[in-house]
């Protein structure tokens, strides 16, 4: 839409499309409130964003920027921003172009260094890096070059039947890509009928060529003008791989900034699905639950064949644990037993239930994911959360949405947009207009047009700093990128683990690693997240965490393998966590929406989108369903599911059939002779026979589908 189109007055503004913002945005929508909805990036889900690598980078470009230049910059765009004539009585507040709710931004590369025999020259990314130099060369690229030309020689066969049998999800399904052992991209099915194989290439002057390779092994090649397929050389991933060679692989990546969690009978699986809105996403279960005990990474037993089947705990000790496990699922109707501990801390009570060491350690730290010190009710909370959501869609109570947790604010965008929502990324809104006499906010100025509005939703970053308070409280971030699982399997997991405090006054570290799986990164790669609650700068608090899962080269010449996995990228950063305490004196008609922080799920949230909701529309409900295409009625006229028109009741169809002809049909048919009339009561029998057996395979058909909502999700499945 262009700038100059768009309206000027709204029942709503939000600004940022971070997560609470978006469902606000959708909710609101949906009851009929006119919605504007504004963000200064260019992309959506802000501070909850993933990002492709080459993304990231420029993400961590910007925030690596010198604090003072972005002030002066922020200074000379509100000088040079003429505001548009205001009313009488209306005073304006600048937003911030910028809040750095990011700091102690480091990155550091481990990729092996360019061999004397690359020539190749790629720019290095703009951002402050700090590279070890290793000394290893890439593997195998000291071999002749002939013995290299042959193998492009031998693209076929076997060996293509090898990347076929090795690129396979873990539902089985063969992927489309495929490389050939000479590093061009291709495309290539295999037909288990015919023995030859086809491969797709171009060649220097980007023609494409289709390759036929016979059982005698001799090829035939036939050109294809006006095939667009991909020239660019996709290198073999693994642990020599350069910096370099990691770029053609970055459009494959998607990392978050603030990875989360859902649990499977939470707060918004249940919102998702209610809102009829789960088919905008793809969810994959989390398949395994570690934790770190006497230095060693071990699995958390989640369901009761778990427990009876673990190694690390005794058979007494399974017999503890179920018996405890099974007294937190009601643990609110035996209050009797620990009303004496409500205030104390919660390893306190378990020791009072003569759980072992042992014990203590998996449901403080695996189950219940809190510090010892979290009073008894907040960790009998959190254990009974945890065992509530076990079996719905896997072993564990987790899911985890594929392409990152950005895409749950994308898909309430979407339905805000449905409902007729407008959205303008990158654009930027240099002043919030507040009435003098009501001191309520009566617009926005972006672009130096006012925006008028009833009620403001925004997000932290834009808030006015004249209502901004200090954020005292940060979350320590990393991600890492290695060539290897923290618990190496035969299978690809989706993995949760915890990791207690180093040591005391420390806080507890949740580890979050995705691979391929998760269409997190390239196969051969795992992406890693590290998160805790910060007490100094991000790499201080979690550095001593990843030396013990991670081999990290040091570029040194004694530098030696490791059994662990190695790390070949890594991304330290704080990040602000902002609530109520952080603003003050608002507008009453202003809500402001907090940041991810460091909570394991969507369910905080969540509840905050509710309740303000709840205050713009109070009696409305939050998040209404939103009606199948084949359920809306358009012009009066109601489609069922087979596409059929119906008339809706009360209604007469408008089919041009006058009430004179209505009557010359009866009168023909009451003068019909008793046979006629016969076939006319046969013919009507069997409509009517046939309507009811579609109305019973409907009936059917809805049984099923209700029944496979409840089933476990299977890869690649939503929710719906």
């Amino acid at each position: 839409m262009a700038e100059d189109d768009l309206p000027e007055d709204y029942d709503v503004i939000v600004l940022g499309t971070g997560f609470p913002e978006s469902v606000v945005a959708a909710a609101l929508s949906r009851v009929g409130m006119k919605v504007l909805h504004l963000d200064r990036n260019d992309y959506y889900s802000d501070q909850w964003a993933t990002f492709t690598f080459d993304s990231l980078v420029k993400w961590i470009d910007h925030n690596q920027t010198d604090s003072q230049a972005d002030t002066e910059e922020s200074e000379d765009k509100q000088a040079s921003n003429e505001h548009p004539n205001l009313e009488s009585g209306t005073y304006t507040v600048a937003v911030p172009s910028r809040l750095h709710e990011i700091k102690n931004v480091v990155v550091k590369s481990y990729f092996c260094e360019k061999t004397q025999g690359d020539s190749s020259n790629v720019e290095e990314p703009k951002m402050c890096m700090e590279s070890a130099a290793i000394s290893e060369a890439v593997t195998n690229s000291t071999e002749p070059q002939d013995k290299e030309n042959e193998e492009k020689k031998d693209a076929s066969g076997t060996s293509q039947k090898n990347l076929n049998d090795n690129n396979k999800d873990a539902s089985g399904a063969n992927l489309v890509k495929a490389e050939d052992t000479s590093g061009c991209a291709v495309e290539s099915e295999m037909d288990n009928d015919n023995p030859t194989g086809t491969v797709v290439s171009e060649d220097k002057n980007g023609e494409v060529t289709d390759r036929n390779t016979d059982s005698d092994g001799s090829v035939q090649s036939s050109t294809f003008p006006g095939r667009r397929v991909r020239n660019e050389t996709k290198p073999a991933i693994g642990l020599g791989m350069t910096y370099d060679e990691l770029k053609p692989h970055w459009r494959r990546f998607n990392i978050d900034l603030s990875p989360k969690l859902l649990f499977s009978r939470g707060s918004l699986v249940e919102a998702l699905i209610s809102a009829n809105i789960s088919h905008y996403l793809e969810f994959k279960s989390v398949t395994r639950m570690l934790t770190y005990m006497d230095g060693r990474v071990e699995e958390v037993p989640c369901s009761r064949a778990d427990v009876f089947s673990s190694s690390v705990i005794s058979i007494v000790e399974k017999r503890m644990l179920m018996k405890f496990l099974t007294f937190c699922l009601n643990f609110e109707q035996q209050q009797d037993q620990y009303e004496e501990f409500e205030e104390k801390p919660y390893y306190e009570f378990l020791q009072s239930r003569r759980l072992t060491p042992n014990l203590q350690h998996f449901i403080i730290h695996a189950i219940a994911m809190v510090k010892a010190e979290t009073s008894t009710v907040e960790g009998l909370k959190a254990t009974q959360r945890f065992l509530q959501s076990l079996g719905r869609y896997g072993n564990t109570p987790f899911i985890w949405p594929l392409y990152g947790a950005g895409e749950l604010p994308q898909a309430f965008c979407r339905m805000c947009a449905v409902f007729g929502g407008l959205y303008c990324l990158r654009r930027e809104v240099s002043a919030i207009a507040i009435s003098q006499e009501t001191k309520q906010c009566t617009g926005t100025i972006s672009n130096n047009k006012l925006l008028k509005c009833k009620w403001l939703v925004t997000g932290h970053s834009y808030v006015p700093e004249s209502f901004q308070k200090e954020c005292l409280q940060f979350v320590s971030r990393a991600v890492f990128i290695s060539c290897g699982s923290v618990k190496p399997s035969d299978e690809e997991f989706i993995t949760v683990l915890s990791m207690p405090p180093s040591c005391k006054g420390a806080e507890p570290v949740r580890v979050i690693e995705l691979g391929s799986s998760a269409m997190a990164c390239p196969k051969g790669l795992y992406v890693v997240h590290l998160i805790s609650k910060s007490l100094s700068s991000a790499m201080e608090d979690l550095k001593p965490t990843a030396e013990k899962l991670f081999h990290i080269r040091s570029g040194d010449e004694g530098d030696v393998a490791s059994d662990k996995p190695t790390v070949l990228w890594s991304l330290y950063f704080n990040q602000a966590i902002s609530d109520s305490s952080c603003v003050a004196d608002l507008p009453s008609n202003m809500h402001v929406l907090d940041m991810p922080g460091v909570t394991i799920g969507f369910g905080e949230a969540l509840q905050q989108a509710k309740e303000v909701f709840e205050k713009i529309c109070p009696g409305e409900e939050f998040l209404q369903r939103v009606p199948n295409p084949e359920d809306i009625i358009l012009d009066g006229i109601l489609q069922d599911g087979n596409q059929n028109v119906v008339e809706p009741a009360g209604e007469v169809a408008q089919t041009g059939e006058t009430e004179h002809d209505c009557h010359n049909d009866e009168n023909q048919a009451s003068e019909a002779g008793p046979d006629e009339k016969e076939r006319n009561e046969a013919s009507n029998s069997e409509a009517d026979t046939e309507t009811q057996g579609h109305s019973v395979e409907d009936a059917e058909q809805n049984v099923e589908i209700a029944d496979a909502k409840e089933q476990h999700v299977e890869e690649g499945k939503d929710l719906s």
